[in-house]
């Protein structure tokens, strides 16, 4: 019987589906052409077979592999539902299945999101020399070593770039994209090797998509070098027939984000198996390196650093999904929206059950938990763009203002953020001391790369993943925008200062565990091996870090992986006994390096808040970017994540503290010991802010007496806990960028396109109108609001008001004297009188 009469055979037996076995014969017919030009037909269709017989196999056998593995983490997954216990003692399966994707402590594992952020820590250390040869510099932030990248490039292609610096550059990235390319086949996975690789790209979906198929096809054939193209599985060599149906595939999958390829079922649907997709970021091998330059500059985003990055942050995030939720995290994560759906079932009928009743949303509980587990797994892999013209545009609108109204947060950082990171230590049972002199230090160059290499997030290179700028929310959208935003904390002192601080906790810990490397794991201070516990730490993973102090006196993720070897990925079925003795050592100083990391990096954002994917996700839920109502919600959360995050992250810190002292009375024992302090620590620090903010603006200090003036304690309690935009209202009916309390609760991302539109067409209506026309003040009042950086720069807001924009209006508004007079009166009656008033250069008298 002949292969097509095989493939009608099974058909009809329902083996295979019409549509599989079309394809076969298709991949028959074109290796069978391919053949026959060098042998005869016999030949050529018995070796046609071969070939399709050894795909087939390979194919069945990796299959069988990820069901093998995807079976292994449904076990895990389901003994972790089921055997979790909340702060009470009891069984919870919903904070069970949320802590599975995303918690920074008390829940006994580790996350996808904290596990992601090791992995890259553990790439991050590796590529310490990397990050210090491009960092940014200077005024404009460029990064250093430009013409280096080139040169990179042309080693990661196998060039000699005659460079000694590009050759040990190029093989640091080398070896750590071959360890990441072999941990996620481990996981699943099926990325081929390919020597010289050289870099995957960042397809630009929108470029590629307006160049057309043929002429994309066209255009990257000339850049690519077939002779090294493979079948990922197989390792056998394309067809020209095979590369040309490739590429359809590839120019399909970039401008369709996947969708074209999706084969529909009656089963939902997530972005599908996680272990089959990446394979054509190694199956698109360029020519040499000027042709991945070439590709780069028509069709790709960012630049060779961008490249690096952005595939070590992506592969982490998915080797992190795939280790914890098997290779298709995205059915195991429905798998555990119907465990808890059936618990909760079992909690309606009084059945016995590992569901928690519910407080609020008592009748539609299973729904709430399937919507925030969605949602919070949909913030973790990134929200879906639905139109990315109309995505990318409101991102710069919100990166524009977060480099234009954030200028004077960083003294609202410096006078809070000690308290916080106080309280922090004292949950977690660390020493609470720690001075401004400390973080001075940490932030020298020397200690600052130290730290870093040692196993710590430097958040500048995991940002190419769009990631949280602190009070600003996700930094998203293009390069310029982002660089407006960059520039506008960077300058500000805010970024600088929440680096110092989370270096400095980083180093707290480090030197906490080396302090108590003596101590076995039942002897550690009860709070601190909680604190531990909560992150999944064993007596074996503490036993590990023991013995893994630097020669500076600190354990370290980097000395921990030192101290166990490098990971062969060996076969376990074949190694010899001695080979499988040192690769389960390096494999566990591996687990324990990074649940050190997990820990550090998830405890430092108690300590230096930013804001969190769980606090985040409450409120965009599953709403995809670039939809109506996916923008209005991210204008909406502009600058309120922080707070968000903080206030969530506290209410947990004060269940915590109070479950130490077993409850009821305890809770205001020692849930209220820990929050009262912070509390009147932040309402103060609140208040400093507020007061050099009316300097900053040549205003005198308001009021503090609580007698006279309780508002300002008020505000002082919104502005330490991360609401300050509330906090304006109070005695006011404007907020710091004249807004109202609506356009607020918008977000400044509204306001500023209402502002915008109404400085063209509110003035044309004005005059259509017959009405008095002032288009001087309102240019006045929009450049005030929204220039960056230099509007709202601690250094610059009050001299770029009285000498540029007075001068302004005093040029454009016929009526200037008597907006000046009314916004001296405004500010008199708020309690803050200037002292040098708007159009004067001088205080009175001079």
């Amino acid at each position: 019987m002949g292969l097509k009469d095989c493939l009608i055979s099974a058909v009809e037996q329902k083996a295979i589906t019409r549509e599989e076995a079309s394809f076969l014969s298709d991949e028959f017919d074109q290796r069978f052409a391919q053949h026959r030009l060098s042998m005869g037909d016999d030949l050529a269709k018995a070796k046609a077979r071969k070939d399709l017989e050894i795909q087939l196999k390979a194919e069945a056998a990796e299959a069988r592999r990820r069901a093998d593995l995807t079976e292994a983490r449904r076990l895990g997954v389901k003994g972790y539902l089921q055997g979790y216990r909340g702060r009470d003692g009891k069984a919870n399966v919903f904070e069970a299945a949320m802590g599975l994707l995303s918690h920074y402590g008390f829940r006994g594992a580790s996350s996808v999101r904290g596990k992601t952020e090791a992995i890259i820590i553990g790439a991050q250390k590796n590529l310490d020399k990397v990050m210090f040869s491009f960092e940014r510099k200077g005024l404009l932030g460029k990064r250093a070593n430009r013409a280096l990248q080139s040169d990179v490039v042309k080693e990661l292609h196998g060039e000699a770039a005659n460079d000694a610096t590009a050759k040990f550059l190029a093989k640091s990235i080398g070896q750590v994209f071959e360890d990441l390319r072999q941990r996620f086949n481990a996981a699943g996975g099926a990325i081929g090797k390919i020597e010289n690789f050289g870099l995957p790209h960042i397809h630009d979906r929108l470029k590629v998509k307006a160049a057309g198929r043929d002429a994309w096809k066209a255009e990257i054939r000339g850049y690519l070098d077939p002779s090294r193209m493979t079948n990922p599985l197989t390792g056998q060599a394309l067809t020209p027939a095979g590369l040309d149906q490739a590429l359809d595939h590839v120019w399909e999958s970039i401008v369709s984000n996947g969708r074209a390829h999706l084969q529909p079922s009656m089963v939902r649907r997530g972005q599908g198996a996680i272990a089959s997709q990446r394979q054509e970021e190694r199956f698109l091998t360029f020519r040499d390196a000027a042709s991945w330059m070439e590709y780069n500059a028509k069709f790709g985003k960012g630049d060779v650093v961008q490249a690096i990055f952005n595939h070590v942050n992506g592969m982490a995030r998915d080797i992190a999904a795939m280790e914890v939720l098997g290779p298709n995290p995205a059915a195991m994560v429905e798998y555990m929206k119907q465990a808890v759906a059936l618990e909760i079932g079992k909690l309606e009928t009084g059945k016995p059950t590992l569901a928690k009743g519910a407080t609020i949303f008592k009748d539609s509980q299973a729904k709430v938990a399937e919507y925030r587990i969605d949602s919070l797994w949909q913030a973790l892999r990134g929200r879906p763009e639905v139109a990315s013209g109309a995505a990318r545009t409101t991102s710069n609108i919100k990166n524009v203002l977060t480099g234009t109204q954030l200028g004077s947060t960083v003294f609202l950082a410096a006078a809070t953020d000690p308290f916080v990171a106080r309280a922090a230590r004292k949950l977690a049972g660390l020493p609470v001391t720690g001075t401004i002199m400390d973080m001075v230090k940490m932030v020298s160059k020397g200690n600052r790369e130290d730290i870093i290499s040692s196993g710590v997030m430097w958040e500048e290179y995991l940002h190419v993943m769009n990631d949280e700028l602190r009070f600003a929310g996700p930094a998203v959208g293009s390069d310029w925008s982002r660089w407006i935003a960059d520039r506008g904390v960077t300058f500000s002192g805010l970024q600088p200062l929440t680096v110092g601080r989370k270096l400095l906790e980083a180093r707290a810990w480090q030197k906490t565990v080396a302090d108590n490397a003596a101590k076995t794991f039942d002897k550690l201070d009860p709070r601190f091996r909680t604190a531990l516990e909560g992150f999944g730490v064993t007596p074996a993973h503490w036993d590990i870090w023991r013995q893994a102090k630097d020669p500076a006196g600190f354990v370290t993720p980097r000395q921990i992986e030192l101290n166990g070897g490098a990971v062969q990925y060996l076969d376990m079925r074949t190694a010899a006994p001695h080979d499988i003795a040192a690769e389960a050592k390096a494999l566990a100083h591996r687990d324990a390096s990074e649940k050190l990391a997990e820990v550090i990096n998830s405890w430092s954002e108690r300590s230096v808040p930013a804001g969190t994917p769980n606090a985040r996700s409450l409120l965009t839920g599953k709403a995809e970017r670039g939809t109506f109502g996916g923008e209005l919600l991210d204008f909406l959360l502009q600058y309120k994540s922080f707070g968000l995050s903080f206030t969530a992250l506290q209410l947990e810190a004060i269940g915590e503290m109070a479950a130490t002292r077993g409850g009821g009375t305890g809770f205001r024992r020692s849930g209220m010991a820990y929050f009262a302090p912070m509390a009147i620590m932040l309402t103060l620090g609140g208040a400093a802010y507020l007061q050099i903010k009316s300097l900053l603006d040549f205003k005198k200090p308001e009021d503090m007496n609580p007698a006279t003036n309780p508002a300002f304690w008020l505000k002082a309690g919104f502005q330490g806990g991360g609401f300050g935009l509330f906090g304006d209202f109070v005695k006011s009916t404007e907020n710091r960028f004249g807004q109202s309390f609506q356009e607020s609760i918008m977000g400044p991302g509204l306001a500023f396109v209402g502002d915008t539109a109404g400085l063209v067409l509110g003035n044309l209506q004005q005059a259509a109108a017959g009405e008095k026309v002032n288009p001087g003040r309102a240019a006045r009042k929009y450049l005030q609001r929204y220039t960056p950086i230099v509007a709202s720069n601690w250094l610059t807001r009050g001299i770029y008001n009285r000498l540029v924009l007075d001068n302004l209006q005093w040029l454009t508004d016929p009526e200037a004297d008597k907006s000046f007079k009314a916004q001296i009166g405004r500010a008199k009656k708020a309690g803050t009188p200037y002292m040098i008033a708007p159009g004067q250069l001088t205080p009175p008298g001079r």
